[in-house]
């Protein structure tokens, strides 16, 4: 069976919003509540980076591999033109039925594809954005996809978790579930420079030494307001070690990568 397949099937089975292998309640779907957990500090400074000063409003956007819907939808609720492009059919119409609930169906566009092979076509996109995506993916075409359907001047976003936190290794490697070991390429210094060969130059921000304690809040026993306060207070040590030892950031868990179309 190739790794699409296994993927796909994988995807397809888990609608659970924290990825962690299990059957999902589409009645359990609060969108702001999953969009509270969602934007943690990497996500609101990808958010940033994503469009700038200018926002969201009007621009066609891509986002690679949807999970449940909230970015997608957020992306929606603030007038992008939103395409989202998933392996998983089940993802899509999950997605679809969310977008209709809350009104926003006529503002994305679903389509099943993969992200080394996008069916769109080249310099279709004013930004691209992807979260925890391409580390299930051939990472080189993907990420020359992801430049060919840039216009020229167009921004890509990369929120990909790297592979050295001792924290989140322990839990990969003995909590997490045993698909995630034959579907998963987490990022190194190799992994980026592949990335980054289309674009020339990226930008990367380094997010979560200690704080990655916060997120048993979200994937453990799951508390918005723990989660919140642990991650604000946590992640604040962790920018002040970073500044102060910058080899830290060898062990951070989570990159965001920042790339621009020339």
């Amino acid at each position: 069976m190739s790794n699409q397949i296994f993927q796909r099937r994988y995807w397809s089975k888990n609608l659970d919003s924290r990825n962690l292998g299990g059957e999902f309640s589409r009645k359990r779907f609060h969108f702001k509540e999953e969009a509270a957990f969602y934007f943690s500090p990497e996500q609101q400074y990808a958010v940033k980076k994503l469009w700038g000063e200018e926002g969201l409003s009007g621009k066609r956007i891509l986002e690679i591999g949807c999970g449940v819907g909230v970015f997608a939808l957020f992306l929606a609720r603030q007038e992008a033109e939103v395409f989202v492009v998933d392996l998983s059919l089940e993802r899509l119409k999950f997605l679809k039925n969310q977008a209709e609930k809350i009104g926003l169906g006529d503002r994305i566009r679903i389509i099943c594809g993969a992200a080394e092979d996008l069916p769109f076509a080249s310099e279709a996109f004013d930004a691209l954005y992807t979260k925890s995506v391409l580390i299930h993916t051939d990472i080189e075409p993907a990420s020359r996809e992801s430049y060919r359907v840039l216009r020229r001047g167009g921004t890509g976003i990369f929120v990909e978790p790297l592979n050295k936190n001792p924290f989140a290794w322990f839990y990969r490697t003995y909590l997490g579930p045993k698909e995630w070991k034959s579907i998963t390429n987490y990022f190194d210094t190799n992994r980026l420079r592949r990335l980054a060969k289309p674009f020339g130059n990226i930008r990367i921000k380094y997010f979560y030494l200690f704080s990655f304690a916060a997120f048993f809040f979200q994937f453990g026993v799951r508390s918005l307001t723990a989660f919140q306060f642990l991650v604000r207070c946590l992640n604040e040590l962790d920018n002040a070690l970073f500044r102060v030892l910058p080899f830290l950031k060898r062990f951070a868990w989570f990159a965001v990568i920042h790339a621009k179309k020339r």
